[in-house]
């Protein structure tokens, strides 16, 4: 059912078309006075008591909290719903219906304390026929909700969370006995094909699937009408039909032609509206559903590319993940509906629903904007090799297919992303893996046939790691049409210029096959900054630089047939332990959906309207180390699509710069206090404008010091924008300023290389990033400060822990190597007066947890500031230092 028509019709209101009632289906959603509670009992039965349960509204999910919180892991388990339903006599023998558009991921459904059916998968839409189960009047709907492991039902694991609950609508339907199919996969039980696509004539099929209730034999009508865009009809299709009673889902078939087709394109998505009516002998309209209809031919080419209604298309956009800051995956419509609109505003003209299918109101705006899109069931990872998992899998892709068919912006159906990149066999185990790997063929063969069979028009797809090896030695990369590779050179592992020879490899090694780039980025946090960015810092400059080598290279190559960057939102992952826990932040946007730098770089190759754009305008608090307390020299970037950039500062022209591959560096003489950056651009006769505006402080222990806020063991800077403040990266101490003296920085050793910084989640703060970096075996910190008082902040956490845990397989090698715990025991004296002659504070406070201590100080006689560390059981160490004039 085409949802941009369903949710606008009241449980009072029928659907009118040009005059003629639109037959009985009502379609209204309850979502709305359920009562909920995580329950692993049977919570069905009338008498149940639920005095104890909290009211919801759905979409609704029980992780939204504590997927984010500092307890590992988060509930996996059964919840329960139950909710008083009214339902009313519209017409006599009328079938009544309830459809779910998702719930996470085994589901039962009760009616008056009957079992009404059972839904193994998360991501599709399922409908039961409730009519044997309700009565007019007030009803008890009952639905359990269990996102438990489940070894029979994908996915196994995913860099994502398994959000339980229902969080996708909830619909009450009612229809005639007769009727448009309603079960067929909770379809719209209409499929509709074009087929010869000339300038002259489009051909349509529609094949309709029936069932008939009643008792009885019924000599139908059935009609399919094309409208186009402005209301006009274009097609007709009228056929008597024989429905024998009792029957259901059986298929007819019509062929209508459309005279000077108007083509759906990304430029211009033309949609006519096909309505599908149901009449019995008098005329008189039973049931009638409506459906999108996109006409355009496409094809791939595995030298040339993609072309789309005869023009050559480069497939650009992101994937996208389905949740949004502090609520999970219960999102609103609207919401989706944004998510959409900002693909297409970046300039996207494709977008991967990875990894799984996702709400209705996605596709109906990637068919309303033109963003073309592949859809994916959620094989990931890994596969178990039982039976039931395999009918799972065949089951997960028939209702995407079936449910997403309609929708001109599909042209791919995904499966089995990454499925090599964590099984579970030993490696060593020559038959284990063997075995492993046919069955793997035989859950991809099945799949591959089952899509096949369902639509022959479309591609398939099969998104696989950078190890193209193995699966190959799977025999897997030969089945679907077209291969996706996961890239991620320069970010997991290698150097940025490894993403253009790993291109020419797989080019070489798959010639004939048209290849697609499904996921290349790097994690961004937008509070993090440097000016020597390297990977896994997460600062914004790193994530820029990133984007700014793989577009280009992606472009210049017409055998990659498209590319998808990872992900257009940061998401959630509860096994992610970096700068954000729990959250993968490959985002274009953010959790909240605050716009990156990574996303206006895209803007300006893609879109052919000005671009221009102040890189790093979120960070509204700034801050560097100053040598006259009166001004300090960053770079900044700008982003645009045209050919050159004046650059000023608080009014004052810094020149006209020429713009090369969309990006402009400047040198800015940013001063102590409010700075004003205006970037002017001029393209086809007018002028555009971006500012951006920052509170900076000069950090400098002479002229007017008021705060020195330093991370220890870093080259980057951290934006506290709660505190509207900036930590700044460590120096070393030189006479007259401040710096560390001794130490080294904290090894953060990983199987590959170090990293600049650690990977753990800090418990107690929001603000791990202060944490994450330290000076190992620091002897002093020392700031020549004029005499006064001061506040000293000492910031600490003991990163070495008896605490084990598993490496994330997303990672490829760079988590950490966890160090031995240390019984780590040092003194601390601020100028010559001791503070802490015996400090533990993995005994006193716990490992990984973070411990802020501040000290009052009177500073006389020109003495400066001196923190001393002194080793007692094991080298001291030090995260970050903040000190501040009182007075």
């Amino acid at each position: 059912m085409y949802k941009v028509y369903r949710k606008i019709i009241l449980a009072c209101l029928l659907l009118i078309v040009a005059g003629t009632v639109c037959g009985q289906r009502v379609t209204q959603t309850i979502n709305d006075g359920w009562k909920f509670s995580l329950f692993e009992g049977d919570a069905f039965d009338a008498d149940f008591d639920v005095s104890g349960w909290t009211d919801v509204s759905i979409p609704h999910t029980w992780n939204a909290k504590d997927a984010e919180d500092e307890i590992p892991g988060y509930f996996r388990g059964k919840g329960w719903y139950r909710k008083a339903v009214i339902v009313e006599e519209l017409i006599a023998g009328q079938r009544v219906y309830l459809c779910f558009e998702g719930a996470n991921q085994e589901t039962n459904v009760f009616v008056n304390g009957k079992l009404v059916g059972n839904h193994k998968g998360g991501y599709s839409a399922f409908t039961f026929d409730v009519t044997d189960y309700v009565h007019t009047g007030c009803n008890l709907v009952a639905v359990s909700v269990d996102n438990s492991y489940n070894p029979d039902i994908a996915p196994l694991s995913a860099d994502f969370t398994f959000f339980g609950g229902l969080y996708r609508d909830v619909y009450l339907v009612y229809t005639s006995p007769v009727q448009l199919s309603t079960t067929h996969y909770a379809s719209s039980g209409v499929y509709l094909k074009t087929v010869g696509i000339t300038d002259a004539q489009a051909e349509v099929c529609a094949k309709t699937f029936l069932s008939n209730a009643l008792k009885s034999n019924q000599a139908l009508i059935l009609e399919t009408e094309i409208l186009d865009a402005d209301g006009n009809r274009v097609a007709l299709s009228a056929k008597k039909v024989n429905v024998k009673a009792g029957e259901k889902n059986v298929a007819f078939e019509a062929l209508m032609t459309i005279a000077q087709p108007k083509r759906w394109d990304v430029d211009s998505p033309y949609l006519y509206k096909v309505y599908s009516r149901l009449k019995n002998k008098k005329g008189e309209v039973l049931d009638c559903v409506v459906n999108p209809l996109g006409i355009r031919e496409y094809h791939f080419d595995a030298e040339k590319g993609f072309f789309l209604n005869g023009k050559y298309r480069k497939l650009i956009g992101t994937s996208r993940h389905q949740d949004y800051k502090g609520m999970g995956n219960a999102l609103r419509d609207e919401m989706h509906i944004r998510d959409i609109q900002l693909s297409k505003d970046m300039g996207s003209n494709f977008l991967r629903v990875a990894h799984y299918p996702q709400d209705p109101v996605v596709m109906q705006m990637c068919d309303k904007l033109g963003l073309l899109t592949s859809v994916e069931i959620p094989i990931v990872n890994a596969i178990t090799q039982s039976r039931a998992f395999m009918d799972n899998c065949v089951e997960q892709a028939t209702e995407m297919v079936c449910q997403n068919y309609n929708y001109p912006s599909v042209i791919i159906w995904a499966y089995m992303n990454e499925v090599l990149l964590r099984p579970p066999f030993n490696p060593d185990n020559k038959k284990e893996r063997a075995e492993y790997m046919k069955f793997l063929h035989q859950i991809a063969s099945a799949v591959e046939a089952q899509i096949r069979s369902l639509d022959s028009e479309r591609y398939t797809m099969l998104p696989c790691h950078s190890a193209s090896q193995i699966y190959q030695e799977a025999g897997i990369t030969e089945l679907p049409m077209l291969l996706g590779f996961n890239l991620y050179n320069g970010w997991y592992g290698g150097n940025l210029g490894g993403f253009e020879e790993k291109l020419e490899e797989l080019h070489k090694e798959f010639p004939h096959k048209p290849l697609l780039i499904t996921e290349y980025g790097a994690d961004v946090d937008t509070r993090i900054h440097s000016f020597s960015p390297v990977r896994f810092d997460f600062s914004c400059e790193f994530g820029s630089v990133y984007h700014e080598h793989y577009l280009p290279e992606i472009l210049k190559r017409d055998y990659i047939v498209g590319a998808m960057v990872w992900n257009l939102n940061d998401f959630y992952s509860e096994a992610r332990r970096n700068a954000m826990p729990h959250v993968n932040n490959k985002g274009l946007v953010s959790t909240d959906r605050e716009r990156k730098d990574g996303y206006y770089l895209y803007q300006a190759y893609l879109k052919e309207s000005p671009v221009l754009h102040i890189a790093s305008k979120s960070w509204k608090n700034r801050a560097g180390a100053s040598r006259d307390g009166k001004s300090c020299t960053q770079p900044l970037k700008v982003y645009t699509n045209a050919d050159k950039v004046e650059v000023f500062l608080n009014g004052k022209s810094l020149g006209v710069y020429p713009v090369a591959d969309k990006v402009v560096s400047v040198d800015i003489s940013f001063v102590n206090g409010k700075n004003v950056v205006d970037a002017v651009i001029e393209k086809e006769g007018r002028e555009y404008r971006d500012q951006y505006v920052c509170d900076f402080k000069c950090v400098n222990v002479k002229n007017g010091f008021t705060e020195i806020n330093v991370l220890l063991g870093a080259r980057r800077y951290f934006e506290d924008r709660i505190a509207e403040m900036c930590w700044i990266p460590e120096q070393a101490y030189a006479e007259g300023s401040w710096g560390y003296i001794g130490g080294e920085v904290a090894p953060n050793k990983t199987r590959y290389g170090s990293l600049p910084a650690s990977d753990t989640d800090i418990l107690g703060t929001d603000q791990d990033p202060v944490f994450q970096t330290q000076r190992v075996g620091i002897e002093a910190f020392k700031a020549d400060v004029p005499d006064g008082v001061y506040a000293v902040y000492l910031y600490w956490t003991e990163l070495t822990s008896e605490n084990k845990r598993e490496a994330l397989v997303y990672n490829l090698g760079n988590d950490v190597v966890r160090e031995d715990y240390i019984n780590r025991v040092f003194s601390v004296d601020i100028n010559g007066v001791s503070v802490a002659k015996q400090l533990n504070i993995a005994e006193e406070y716990g490992s990984e947890r973070a411990v802020i201590k501040k000290y009052i100080v009177p500073v006389s006689q020109g003495k400066g500031l001196v923190v001393r560390f002194g080793a007692v059981e094991s080298v001291p160490i030090l995260n970050a230092i903040r000190i501040v004039k009182e007075y």
